[in-house]
């Protein structure tokens, strides 16, 4: 129980709340635990559930008409899913499937109510929490626009680095298992771009590949405001 609570209270959402609603939240948590390739839930599916990450990674993917998949985001600790089932009963627009080995946290739309019922500012930090990832993925969208394979595949590696990396004297290593054609789906273009942009990134000492992980190079010259 402690360690939900400490949990709960690092989120920029649950910031504030006195900790006997926490801890009233902590009891009444679902915690689900899901193996590599498992789904938290499908396309389509309905859902009144918010999902809190505690540990591992899901990926969100769509799957189209004709049975093609294009890969979202990858999600990992501290984030949260299905936010948008507080306001209505949603149809997931996306897969979310298991990367590694997840632990999640899942909170009924009730119980949020219930919270907002006690604590009406609570309300507030949910808007502002949906207003700012709205907004993050508005700016992300458009600086995409324009670079080319080798630029957006860069800016993702920059963006993975800040989420998972585990710095090193002289690089990043990205602590995210992701194949050539994950990568290809994240930044929109063909397996064989993606090949050709490595390659090129290899070469100039920008990156490497070390035991299934893509290693980001410290070089002064090179780093993530290039593209802000």
């Amino acid at each position: 129980m402690k360690h939900c609570i400490i949990c709960l209270q690092e989120l920029e959402l649950f910031q504030g709340l006195k900790r006997d609603q926490i801890t009233n939240l902590c009891h009444c948590t679902l915690r689900k635990r899901l193996s590599k390739g498992n789904y938290l839930f499908r396309q389509g599916e309905k859902t009144s559930t918010i999902y809190l990450i505690k540990s591992g990674k899901l990926k969100l993917a769509q799957t189209t008409e004709d049975g093609n998949e294009t890969i979202l985001d990858v999600c990992g600790p501290g984030e949260v899913l299905g936010e948008l089932s507080l306001y209505q009963e949603q149809h997931q627009h996306s897969n979310a499937i298991a990367m590694e080995e997840v632990c999640i946290c899942c909170f009924s739309k009730l119980q949020f109510e219930e919270l907002i019922k006690q604590d009406p500012s609570f309300a507030m930090r949910i808007i502002g929490y949906l207003g700012q990832k709205r907004y993050d993925t508005m700016l992300n969208s458009g600086k995409e626009t324009g670079l080319n394979v080798k630029e957006r595949l860069l800016r993702l590696f920059y963006r993975f680095a800040e989420q998972y990396g585990r710095k090193t004297p002289t690089s990043t290593l990205i602590d995210l298992k992701i194949t050539q054609q994950e990568l290809a789906d994240m930044i929109g273009c063909s397996r064989v771009m993606v090949i050709q942009a490595l390659k090129e990134l290899k070469a100039a000492n920008i990156i490497d590949l070390e035991n299934r992980y893509y290693v980001l190079k410290n070089d002064p010259c090179i780093s993530a405001h290039t593209f802000n």
